[in-house]
């Protein structure tokens, strides 16, 4: 269950939000008074396709332009950059001469934010045409970008808390979201309009009518096309302070109908409350995440009736498309030691990468397989790297792994790509804001951006974007 929700606080109703994806004007949308402009069916993914956005950092880099495999750098010191005002308005990674540009500021909010950044690397931070991004401050307040001037385009105040906002797979104006921490309902939101709407009602679809939370545990996506959701159903009692799980639950967004449910007490261990949820990019399985004395992580068919052990337990994680469109898991595998690929159809696996590159030293990392329109690969982040078995910290400069964004190949043996330093500096940071100043980078559906949280040195906490060209995936 992502720490954020742990985190966060509440947000406060009744700004501002942007009007159009143009840029230009604004309108006021309160919670009590949106209206419903759209159908329901178009509010699911029967509306428009993904328009075809040609990517813009084509002609910021030269036309031979690739990524250098991953190796040992020596990480130059950079200042704090400004925030981004455009596209040409980007620093040049050091090392790796890639475009950075700071997406967020505290100022960009009133009152002034102590930290605004990106949600997290499981979850897709980019509309369908990555026009646009979200951030959320230490407040728990959500807010609209322009993914090309990186102007903040005023607050969602639909959105509280851990909403679970997920983009629509092909409308870059519709945002689905759940009520803070979960909710019976689920809505579509026109981000461009502050209409809103229903899209799922839970109360009527789930066998478990006393739940009343549907939601992901913070960490999950639907399906690449956004046709299947899968969604655990809890309880809250406020009194004794504990969640009660009553199940996991498939839903056909489109069809407004249940694919499949597996109650509590069919569980690895009966009424064990599970980490989180996902679903599988092809729509094919339900992936539910239990820690390791509750069964570990475990790929379900949509109707539950098949299964398949992935890991023994909860390790940060994606679920991602191969290059022939298989499901992939990608996870940090702490007992061969190694970041693992993992064929949810097939079972087989490789290594990407081992989690010890030298004896007595480790390194965390976090995964995001949000690429769908570029199959094939993954995003790593990494972080927390240490020395002499866990006693002392280690330079990111001292291994290729350490402080390091990277891209890698889903297949065995294949391409590891260094994109950029993190630029973290830990020592600057407060114990109680560590969490989030881990990059945890996400990357934009068609590849062509990344995000990732950094303190920069020693500044705020912000997200960070790197523009790519399409070269860098030419094989």
């Amino acid at each position: 269950m992502s720490q954020v929700l742990r985190a966060l606080g509440t947000a406060v109703a009744g700004c501002m939000i942007i009007a159009t994806t143009a840029c230009t004007t604004h309108t006021t949308a309160s919670d009590a008074n949106v209206t419903t402009t759209a159908t329901q069916q178009q509010a699911a993914g029967g509306g428009s396709t993904t328009p075809h956005t040609a990517n813009p950092f084509d002609s910021l880099y030269p036309a031979d332009f690739r990524l250098q495999p991953l190796g040992k750098v020596t990480a130059a010191a950079a200042q704090p950059p400004a925030k981004a005002t455009g596209l040409t308005d980007g620093i040049t990674d050091a090392t790796h001469h890639t475009l950075v540009f700071r997406a967020t500021a505290g100022a960009d909010t009133a009152p002034h934010s102590t930290r605004i950044r990106h949600e997290y690397s499981r979850r897709q931070a980019f509309n369908a045409d990555s026009s646009h991004y979200l951030a959320q401050n230490n407040r728990g307040e959500w807010y609209l970008y322009d993914a090309v001037t990186f102007e903040n385009l005023g607050r969602i105040p639909q959105l509280t808390g851990d909403a679970e906002p997920l983009w629509h797979p092909h409308d870059p104006n519709i945002l689905w979201h759940t009520a803070r921490n979960g909710g019976t309902s689920w809505m579509s939101l026109d981000v461009s309009t502050g209409a809103e709407q229903k899209l799922l009602d839970l109360s009527e679809l789930s066998p478990w009518p006393q739940a009343t939370a549907y939601w992901t545990g913070g960490e999950g996506s639907a399906s690449a096309d956004g046709g299947i959701l899968t969604l655990m159903a809890t309880s809250y009692d406020s009194q004794a302070q504990r969640v009660t799980v009553h199940g996991v639950l498939t839903v056909d967004v489109k069809q407004q109908k249940l694919v499949g449910s597996l109650a509590a007490a069919s569980f690895p261990t009966p009424h064990a409350v599970p980490d989180h949820v996902s679903t599988a990019p092809s729509g094919k399985y339900a992936v539910v995440s239990w820690l390791a004395e509750h069964g570990g992580t475990v790929a379900y068919s949509t109707d539950f009736k098949e299964t398949q052990q992935l890991t023994q337990s909860s390790e940060h994680s994606d679920l991602a498309l191969g290059p022939a469109q298989e499901d992939f898991f990608v996870y940090a595998d702490y007992q061969a030691g190694a970041i693992t690929a993992r064929n949810i159809t097939s079972g087989e696996s490789f290594s990407i990468r081992s989690l010890y590159p030298a004896p007595g030293e480790a390194y965390a990392v976090h995964i995001s397989g949000q690429a769908f329109g570029r199959p094939g690969w993954v995003l790593i982040s990494t972080y927390a790297a240490t020395r002499d078995y866990g006693a002392a910290a280690a330079p990111d400069n001292s291994q290729a792994e350490y402080g390091r964004i990277w891209l890698a190949e889903l297949q065995a043996n294949g391409q590891q790509l260094t994109v950029a330093n993190t630029m973290v500096d830990h020592t600057k940071v407060p114990e109680t804001e560590a969490y989030f100043a881990e990059p945890q980078a996400s990357i934009s559906r068609d590849g062509s951006r990344i995000i990732f949280a950094s303190n920069y040195g020693g500044a705020e906490i912000n997200s960070y974007i790197i523009g790519l060209p399409s070269s860098v995936y030419s094989r």
